[in-house]
Order: structure tokens, then C-alpha cells, then sequence
């Protein structure tokens, strides 16, 4: 049985004392419930506080511990006092939650002797890895507060459009762009925005921007915009601007969103975002083995570049950054050696919003996408975590997912990982482009030792490691092409709900007699 102790008194029981508001409550349950399955009983005794304070930063928490008066766990706003539930927990408890249905509860006495406090870098944190966030709970108490979240569980910020909405602002369809110099546009976007806030009064956040191809006007106005402002962002920026100067004093809460993305994403030279403007940075052409802050990586200095410039004229960057192989779902997407260099990167540059685009769309990974969805969310928290910090929670996460056999994961991981090192890796690449096939050849024997052991010794958590395997027997089968085992595969793949890629299916007529990557010709 687990003992509570606060300042070297062991408590025999607590009284949960939660504010009146509906996320108070909840914090004060979840505080509840989770220290009842530690076996410490909630049913009267030493204070513990859970209620809101405005005068801590909005999603921040401060823990109090007092001997006389008991624990305090407060928070800036509703999801401020939930996260210092959580963070409570996991500090003095050892709890993790690291995906649904899978949390650690941790072990020994939970000790209480001095509290902290910590206000999230990021404003706004959004995952896009469908294994996670499309759980609420999950999301909540990983720090996620973009998605859509009830208000007694903290509530979310709130879009209206997410992103490439000129086909819903202005009618204009996902394959073309507007001319952004025609008045009739502009007004067009100005009431779609107006119409948005006032059919929902709770969004704070609405994207003008961009539709997702590159056919940008180049009428002799628009052309001109551009020439005098040396980027395709001018012309963009101008727009948005305009839609929100107009709606700055009746919604000073309201901030209009747009993209730095692909073309747009060099920074004009006259025109800067208006203070209610929120340019969001897209990484979508860099290299995802090497850091984005290594100035040797060609693609990486450009982007460096642009996120020194737009901090010169915007004072609220959001990022869009990518972190799986969108061409190649299953195949082993080796970045783990950047995650945390990028997310501290994002942090020490002024960002105020990240948004790591994931396999959004698959509701299982085939690969590790579990793993950097967590790391991802904890991340998001707390950029600034070190190395240590970084890899004893990975080493958590897979002992806790993959059961005992789970060092020879971390082993292929390591192995990807330092392969790739050295190369170029982008988000659409073959998995023979990331680490060449000689480099897998002269592993074949130990990667398929690795796998094997990690079943042996996976216990209940064997349909994990063997769903995860699913990268290895992928790059097998473009080593060994094998029609028998290649129609296995598909059949395990399918039945697991995995998918290939984000946009295509898998023909229903395949010659499995060829490599993987080459099934859909």
C-alpha cells in the first residue's frame, strides 16, 4: 500500500477541496480518482486544494505544500488547474499517461515536500497524431489544448477555419488562389469573418489564408505588390491586414491567422503584421535529420533565416512543422535525434504556437507513431527539457508500451537514427533515400534478432511490438521482394486499421512480387 507524505508526515487521509467552476470539479475528481487507485483515501483529512487563480498565467499552475494548511494546486484558468492536477500526479506519484488505455501508475511512497510552478512556452499546443488526439482525455491531460475539449475538462482555443480557406472565405476552390488585390474579394473574406464570430462567439482565432497549391495571382496589381515587396507574401499579408484592422475594435480578442507557406514564406520588406496577426511559419521543405538550427543543412539555413526575419516585424509566431513521412506511413521515419533540438529551437526563437503535423489520418502506426506523439505533447510542454530528460522518457514509453523486450526497440531506434544522421531526410522520402539499403543489408541478421527478442519478451504487450514491426517486415520485403510475405502484410496492415500513406489506398489488384514502394504501379 502506498503512503502519502508531506513534509516527512505521513497523512493517513485526504479532503479534496475543489473550486465551484466546472473544470475545477473535474481537477478535483481526476485528483480523486487517481489518488484512490494509489490506495490513498479521499474521504476526509489533510486539505488539498484545486481551484483557479487569475493571476497566474492562462494554462499555467503553482503547487503549494504546507504542512498546517495543506496542498495547494492552482491554476491561470480551467485547463491551468486540470494540467496541475496532472503534473502533481506525475511529479510526486510517478503516474504517466502515455496513450489511451495505457497509463502507469506508478510505484513507492508519494512524497510532498516542496512545491513548484510552471507557466507552458507555447500558447497554443496542437497534435496531430491521430493514435492520441482523438481522445479527449488523452489530450487533456498531455497538455493539448487545440482540439475540441468541453469546457468542464478545461475547454480549447477555438478556430474558425483552420487553414488554406480562401475556398471558404471567398469561394474560391482549393486549386486556384484569389486575386488578392480585387476589392470584391477582400470585402467577400471580411464578411465570411464577420459571419463567423458572430454565429460563434467563442472562437479567438480565424485563418485568412492561403489555398494548398502554388497558382497565385500574377495580375499586373498583384504582380506589382509583390515585385515592391520582393515576396508572394506581400500581397497575402496586405489582405490579411485589411480583414483584420476590420474587425480590431469590435473583437480585440480575435486574432486572424495566416501562412508563411511555400511561397509566402519569405517576409515582405515593407508591409508587417498588424498586432491582431498571426503568421504561422510552415517547415514543410526542410531536412528532418539534422536540426533545424544546423546552419551546414542547406534547407535548414533558409529556414533559420526566415524565423530570424518574420521575429524582426511579428511578435506572435505559430508553427507548422512536420514529423512523419507522409508518402510512407509504416517505414521507419528515423527523427527522434531532432524532435527535441526543434521543438527547443521553436522555443528559443519567439514561437508562441506549434502544431506538429502527424499521421493525422491513421487511427494505429505501423511504426513509432505512438511514441513520438507522446514525446511530442511532452515536448510542447516543456521545450526546454534536456537530453536525459528527453531519453529517459522515451525509454519509459517503451517499456511501459512494448513490455520487457523493449531495449532491442530503443536498439533499432538508435540504429535508424544514427544512420540517418548523416544524410538529408525529407518528408516525402523513400525509405532507401533516408538510410541506404547496403546500411540495412549489413544489420538484416541483428535487426531481425532485435524484433524477434522484443516479441519473445513483449508478454501482453506482444500485439504492440508486432504492430510496430510492421516498418521492419516493410523494409524486409524492399531488401527481398516476396510475394507470399508481401500478401501478409498487406492482410496484417489492413486488419490492423494502418495506414500507407495520407492520401492513397492500396489497389485492389498488387504484384506482391515486387518491393512495397512499388505496389501502387
Amino acid at each position: 500500500m502506498r503512503k502519502l507524505i508531506v513534509k516527512d508526515s505521513v497523512i493517513e487521509g485526504v479532503q479534496i477541496l475543489a473550486g465551484e467552476s466546472g473544470a475545477e470539479r473535474y481537477a478535483g475528481a481526476e485528483l480523486e480518482k487517481y489518488l484512490e487507485k494509489a490506495g490513498i483515501s479521499c474521504k476526509g483529512g489533510f486539505a488539498v486544494k484545486v481551484q483557479i487563480d487569475p493571476e497566474l498565467t492562462r494554462d499555467g499552475y503553482r503547487i503549494c505544500v504546507c504542512e498546517q494548511c495543506g496542498i495547494s494546486i492552482c491554476g491561470g484558468n480551467g485547463r491551468g488547474v486540470i494540467y496541475g492536477v496532472y503534473a502533481f500526479l506525475e511529479k510526486y506519484a510517478g503516474m504517466r499517461f502515455f496513450m489511451p488505455g495505457l497509463e502507469k501508475m506508478g510505484e513507492g511512497d508519494i512524497v510532498v515536500n516542496e512545491g513548484f510552478s510552471f507557466a507552458p512556452v507555447f500558447e497554443m499546443r496542437q497534435s496531430d497524431w491521430r493514435c492520441g488526439n482523438s481522445n479527449v482525455d488523452w489530450c487533456v491531460k498531455n497538455g493539448i489544448n487545440q482540439r475540441a475539449i468541453p469546457k468542464e475538462m478545461g475547454g480549447h482555443i477555438k478556430y474558425g477555419g483552420f487553414v488554406h480557406t480562401m475556398e471558404s472565405l471567398v469561394g474560391v476552390p482549393q486549386d486556384k488562389q484569389p486575386c488578392l488585390s480585387d476589392p470584391a474579394v477582400l470585402e467577400k473574406a471580411k464578411a465570411s469573418v464577420r459571419r463567423i464570430l458572430e454565429n460563434d462567439p467563442e472562437v479567438t482565432i480565424i485563418s485568412v489564408s492561403q489555398n494548398d497549391n502554388f497558382n497565385y495571382c500574377k495580375c499586373e496589381k498583384c504582380a506589382a505588390v509583390d515585385a515592391e515587396e520582393g515576396s508572394h507574401a506581400g500581397t497575402l499579408l496586405r489582405f490579411v491586414n485589411a480583414v483584420a484592422a476590420d474587425i480590431a475594435e469590435e473583437y480585440p480578442h480575435v486574432v486572424i491567422d495566416t501562412l508563411a507557406y511555400q511561397y509566402t514564406r519569405n517576409v515582405p520588406s515593407i508591409t508587417k503584421p498588424l498586432l491582431n496577426v498571426c503568421i504561422r511559419l510552415c517547415s514543410i521543405e526542410c531536412c528532418f535529420s539534422h536540426p533545424l538550427n544546423d546552419r551546414t543543412c542547406p534547407e535548414n539555413d533558409k529556414f533559420f533565416n526566415d524565423i530570424l526575419d518574420w521575429n524582426k516585424i511579428c511578435d506572435r509566431i505559430y508553427i507548422w512543422d512536420y514529423v512523419t513521412d507522409f508518402s510512407y506511413y509504416i517505414p521507419t521515419f528515423p527523427n527522434f535525434g531532432v524532435l527535441r533540438e526543434n521543438m527547443r529551437f521553436f522555443a528559443e526563437h519567439g514561437v508562441k504556437g506549434m502544431y506538429p503535423e502527424g499521421n493525422h489520418n491513421s487511427p494505429q502506426s505501423g511504426e513509432f507513431g505512438e511514441l513520438r506523439c507522446w514525446l511530442l505533447g511532452k515536448l510542447m510542454m516543456d521545450p526546454y527539457m534536456s537530453t536525459t530528460e528527453y531519453y529517459s522518457l522515451m525509454d519509459e514509453f517503451l517499456a511501459a508500451y512494448y513490455g520487457e523486450g523493449w531495449r532491442y526497440i530503443r536498439a533499432y531506434i538508435d540504429f535508424t537514427c544514427g544512420e540517418a544522421a548523416g544524410t538529408h531526410m525529407k518528408i516525402w522520402d523513400n525509405p532507401f533515400s533516408i538510410i541506404p539499403r547496403d546500411k540495412y543489408e549489413a544489420m538484416e541478421e541483428t535487426i531481425e534478432m532485435w524484433w524477434n527478442k522484443a516479441e519473445e519478451m513483449a508478454g501482453d504487450r506482444l500485439a504492440y511490438v508486432q504492430r510496430s514491426r510492421f516498418q521492419w517486415r516493410y523494409i524486409r520485403l524492399m531488401l527481398h521482394p516476396d510475394a507470399e510475405e508481401g500478401r501478409r502484410l498487406r492482410e496484417d496492415v489492413e486488419a490492423a486499421e494502418v495506414l500507407w500513406n495520407e492520401w492513397r489506398k492500396l489497389p485492389e489488384t498488387v504484384d506482391y512480387s515486387k518491393s512495397p514502394d512499388k505496389w501502387w504501379e
